[in-house]
């Protein structure tokens, strides 16, 4: 695995010339994406304060998670739903969840192709193509920013416009070039994100993963392992590993308004002395089961924490356009096992809270927990535990964080590292951090949490923004 060093300056804050550069070169933005940024911002509020500074107007297409006309506005940014049939959304849907969900995340037991699926997949992709050409605004040049694999067809299809300049982040991991190889639509994949002139990914290992991608699959291609970039058919792409950022003010500001519910949590719930929280989407890829097997492994080695802890799991709901039903009954059923078999008067080990906790909910329950455990079998990045971090104003607390996280790299300083897929290791892990004392945990947390503010969202997505518009031609 390459070391990627020579880019430090990506996410430094923007100097005065930076900013005439992007002034003269950013008088439009428009950004495509599965989902839009919700109502809490997200990139959009992080990228306000320069596009307002800049003049810059911004037009966000998504499919869902458009804010409503009546939410708070952000300045400069518009924001639109294409006018897309329902039923072929929920078609090309099928082809996310049973085909690319599975592959990019490396688990092929649960890859299924369907050519019908993939059928509708290319045409949601067309569809929005041609939606562009009435809704996005034209200047020159015009930054077209591609957010996540649900695009992946689509700069191909933008790039015969003149004067767009594509650049694509890509959110979850790209596996192993063996399995890009031989899987029906891993070179249609790979030749189209080569339409853009910037590709960002969360890791080291995401970026070269590709690039061995690009070698094996398209031997026309010029792979440059040095200097990050392909060069295919007169464009040159740049490959840019870059994690993504936290909102770290943000999460301050709601541990601050959340302390009072966060003291009160052990008492409302009747919790023991500490507290082991798991925050997951239901999906096989979060790794519940197996940090439940990771729970039940700790509890029968250590049968002094009998009524002296709890694992707290709070249960978020499966995306639109998935279905995890099944994958939520057996976790369901791991939990009532595991609850009857340690069970002691009313004492039981687990508290499954299952619903949509808003950011509120999760400050408060980041400070009472004493740790934190993210354990993925395979993970884009994983902001779960960087939130914690962030709200870790009293600079206590511990994380048990699997390996195959895109975050452990950032976080290997202070987190716990375990395998995700061995009981073992994550009941190891659970003793050390339940059992760590306050100085180390200090030292660990002050660690991660430098290196959280560090990487704030508004530099992640300027610096993003910077290099696309900097990348060769």
């Amino acid at each position: 695995m390459f070391t990627a060093t020579k880019q430090p300056h990506l996410l430094s804050p923007l100097t005065p010339e930076d900013l005439g550069q992007l002034q003269v070169q950013l008088p439009a933005l428009n950004i495509f994406s599965y989902r839009g940024p919700g109502q809490s911002g997200g990139v959009a509020s992080s990228l306000a304060p320069l596009t307002r500074q800049l003049g810059t107007k911004v037009q966000w297409i998504a499919l869902s998670g458009v804010p409503e006309p009546d939410d708070r506005p952000i300045a400069g940014f518009s924001f639109y739903k294409p006018d897309v049939p329902e039923e072929i959304i929920n078609r090309q849907g099928q082809a996310v969840h049973n085909y690319l969900w599975p592959l990019f995340h490396g688990i092929e037991d649960k890859i299924r192709y369907d050519a019908e699926e993939w059928k509708n997949f290319r045409q949601l992709s067309v569809m929005l193509a041609h939606q562009s050409q009435r809704i996005a605004m034209r200047s020159f040049p015009t930054l077209v920013w591609l957010h996540d694999f649900e695009m992946a067809l689509l700069a191909p299809l933008l790039s015969m416009d003149a004067g767009v300049i594509l650049a694509h982040f890509w959110h979850v991991p790209w596996p192993s070039p063996e399995l890009m190889k031989k899987t029906p639509a891993g070179l249609e994949i790979t030749e189209a994100l080569l339409s853009n002139r910037l590709l960002g990914f969360h890791t080291e290992e995401y970026a070269d993963n590709f690039l061995r991608t690009v070698e094996e699959l398209i031997p026309d291609a010029t792979v440059d392992f040095v200097n990050l970039t392909v060069k295919y058919h007169g464009r040159t792409t740049t490959v840019l590993p870059m994690p993504l950022g936290l909102d770290y003010p943000y999460w301050q500001r709601l541990a601050r308004g959340s302390k009072l519910q966060a003291e009160a949590l052990p008492v409302t719930h009747r919790l023991a002395h500490q507290i082991i929280l798991g925050v997951d989407r239901i999906d096989y890829t979060k790794g519940i089961l197996e940090k439940l097997d990771g729970v039940e492994k700790f509890l029968a080695e250590n049968p002094d924490y009998y009524r002296r802890c709890h694992y707290v799991q709070l249960a978020q709901p499966f995306t639109p356009n998935t279905d995890f039903t099944d994958y939520l009954h057996k976790v369901r059923e791991r939990v009532k096992a595991i609850n009857t078999r340690f069970r002691k008067d009313s004492w039981e080990p687990i508290v499954w809270m299952e619903g949509y906790f808003d950011h509120q909910q999760l400050s408060a329950w980041y400070q009472a927990a004493d740790v934190l455990a993210v354990t993925p079998v395979r993970d884009g990045l994983n902001l779960i535990a960087k939130e914690y971090i962030a709200c870790r104003l009293d600079e206590q607390g511990a994380i048990v964080l699997g390996e195959k996280a895109g975050c452990a790299s950032e976080l290997i300083s202070g987190a716990i590292l375990i395998d995700s897929e061995n009981s073992d290791t994550i009941a190891a892990g659970i003793q050390q951090a339940l059992s760590m004392g306050v100085e180390e945990k200090r030292r660990r947390m002050v660690s991660m949490r430098h290196v959280v503010a560090w990487n704030r969202l508004h530099d992640w997505a300027c610096g993003f923004l910077r290099q696309a518009l900097a990348s060769p031609r």
